[in-house]
């Protein structure tokens, strides 16, 4: 049953344009922005749906050389990918989508139940 608070907290929520909240690790919880035409503009730039890595995978890795199908579909080839990049590009993308952004100590607190969450978030805007 919807009280008058919730009723209010939702409004005010709306006006900030926060959205649902997600559980990222113990005592750790952050609020989704709602997502805006300006804001939808703004991550989307971020991370490129047709080469977007899962967050989980590219967590802590290094630089490395993948095999990857060509551009035209024909065979495969060794390409480069600067993981640390992509990492830092989903760094940027949660500060933009998450009330208040990640601090380091709340990135690397971050438990596995979080990390789906996180990897589920940029379906939300892409």
């Amino acid at each position: 049953m919807e009280t008058a608070q919730n009723t209010e907290d939702k409004s005010l929520d709306q006006t900030l344009n926060i959205g649902d909240t997600i559980r990222l690790a113990d005592g750790l919880e952050k609020k989704i922005r709602i997502g805006t035409i300006g804001l939808l503009h703004k991550v989307r730039g971020l991370l490129p749906a047709e080469e977007r890595w899962k967050f989980s995978f590219v967590v802590g890795r290094p630089k490395a050389q993948i095999d990857a199908l060509k551009k035209d579909g024909e065979g495969i080839e060794k390409r480069e990918v600067d993981f640390p990049a992509v990492e830092a590009s989903y760094r940027e993308f949660f500060e933009e989508v998450l009330e208040g952004g990640l601090s380091d100590e709340e990135y690397f607190r971050v438990d596995p139940k979080g990390i789906e969450e996180l990897d589920a978030l940029p379906d939300r805007f892409l």
